[in-house]
């Protein structure tokens, strides 16, 4: 098998695209693929699909890929760009990497199941990949999944603060306590910080909240309980939580207040 047809299979490249030749730099440690197109007359448009007439190209563009054994493995190409009757001359999307991304899918991938597991720090280091990289793949997967989250019932949150770095610097945290899953993080400890989470839930989704549990100190929780009381304010079902390190925790239920 020839190591064009290798790569193929490996990559998964399909028509109309197709590895034009294959590099080995053994003294940089990488192999270099680079990738060809078919002729063809017309193209998608990245926003609505429709085909479209080739523009022209962009300048070479390179995505890193998963190693081949010990040897970085870098994409090469020229992406087409569709000239569309509605929305203008747009980038075609490269099947292997999201639009402007400097590393493939597959690559990306693997990173995240490594950072399930390990610090930015330590991904990096072993992907041979600085800091604001592995951290640019971590924030465009969250921003993926917040993309595919629906409008799901939320019916019990937590409110809690995280420290972070040296000295007294906090995050904010909703939590879905039902899923056990990161809704919404802030980088403050201010109501402001409860505030914008409101505006990524829908009025359904405020209405159906039934339990409110607030885990701060007492001189920020009195804040984030005042904006959860002002969102709320037509739910009268609404169960609130808070605990601090200087009193016991307690719930409130309309105008009871009880021990836990």
């Amino acid at each position: 098998m020839q190591d064009r047809e290798l790569y193929r299979r490996i990559l998964g490249i399909e028509a109309p695209w197709y590895v034009d030749s294959v590099e080995l730099k053994q003294e940089a440690g990488e192999i270099h693929v680079r990738l060809g197109h078919d002729d063809m007359i017309h193209w998608p448009c990245p926003e609505c699909g429709a085909a479209c007439k080739l523009y022209d190209h962009q300048p070479e563009r390179q995505w890193r890929h998963l190693d081949t054994c010990q040897y970085q493995t870098i994409l090469h190409a020229e992406p087409p760009r569709s000239d569309c009757g509605d929305h203008g001359v747009r980038v075609v999307k490269m099947p292997w990497a999201e639009p402007s991304g400097r590393f493939t899918a597959l690559f990306e991938a693997l990173a995240i199941e490594w950072l399930k597991a390990a610090s930015q720090k330590a991904v990096a280091g072993l992907l041979r990949l600085s800091w604001d990289e592995i951290h640019g793949i971590l924030e465009r997967a969250v921003k993926r999944g917040l993309a595919r989250r629906k409008a799901e019932r939320v019916s019990q949150i937590g409110v809690d603060e995280k420290a972070f770095r040296k000295g007294h610097s906090y995050l904010t945290e909703m939590n879905d306590l039902v899923r056990s899953r990161v809704l919404y993080v802030d980088e403050n400890r201010k109501q402001s910080s409860l505030d914008g989470f409101w505006e990524t839930l829908t009025a359904g989704q405020i209405n159906g909240i039934e339990a409110v549990a607030i885990d701060m100190w007492d001189h920020t929780s009195l804040p984030y309980g005042r904006t959860c009381r002002k969102r709320m304010a037509r739910s009268s079902s609404t169960s609130f939580m808070w605990r601090s390190i200087w009193a016991m925790p307690w719930t409130r239920c309309g105008g009871r207040k009880t021990r836990l």
